[in-house]
């Protein structure tokens, strides 16, 4: 397995290096001290199975990286690292889509361990913070007219393509996008696509 790190820590980067050579046979980390150079690397011929993130990285604002990493790499599973966690910070990390949050804290075992339930294809979070995960999300009530666009928006059409589709002015679906953006408190279509399927409002399948 192939994984990539964008961190500006060199002591940490290195640490994590040597605990994923130990712990996971046959995968490495590539390093990189910038997200620019990762997404670059991203982008390149060579195949990466896991990025990890560091939430506080020069030139970033915070939850930026993140949300532009799993905008441009949308396949590519990602979580998310932090020398300071919070409640809030791992909700908004799952929120976007990460698969992971972990706190820079967190022992060489846990670390192991938490790697092997995530490329496993799972999800992992803090047992600290599991609780605040665990409560039940609230529901927005959204208008018939406002699931079937947002129906639409998760399947990836934009604002003409979907004022097409409904037979609607393309204005019309501005305004309504701009309403389910507030109601599911995101702030733009990827985190509403996200909550979209965390809170079941769309189905399962295409569009």
């Amino acid at each position: 397995m192939r994984i990539l790190l964008a961190d500006d820590h060199p002591l940490f980067a290195e640490a994590l290096r040597l605990l994923i050579e130990r712990s996971m046979s046959g995968s490495s980390l590539t390093i990189f001290g910038d997200l620019e150079s990762a997404h670059r690397a991203l982008a390149g011929p060579e195949r990466f199975d896991l990025v990890i993130l560091d939430l506080q990285m020069p030139g970033v604002n915070g939850f930026d990286g993140v949300e532009r990493t799993l905008a441009r790499f949308p396949t590519i599973p990602l979580v998310v690292i932090s020398g300071a966690a919070t409640a809030a910070n791992v909700a908004r990390a799952i929120q976007l889509g990460a698969r992971g949050f972990f706190p820079k804290t967190m022992s060489s075992n846990v670390v192991a361990a938490a790697l092997q339930v995530v490329t496993a294809g799972g999800t992992y979070v803090p047992a600290d913070y599991a609780q605040a995960q665990a409560r039940p999300p609230e529901v927005p009530e959204l208008t018939p007219r406002e699931r079937e666009i947002l129906a639409q928006l998760v399947s990836g059409r934009s604002n003409k393509e979907i004022a097409r589709a409904l037979d609607l002015q393309e204005i019309t679906v501005k305004f309504h996008v701009r309403n389910i953006f507030q109601k599911l408190r995101v702030r733009n279509r990827v985190e509403a696509t996200n909550a979209a399927r965390r809170l079941d409002l769309v189905p399962a399948g295409p569009t």
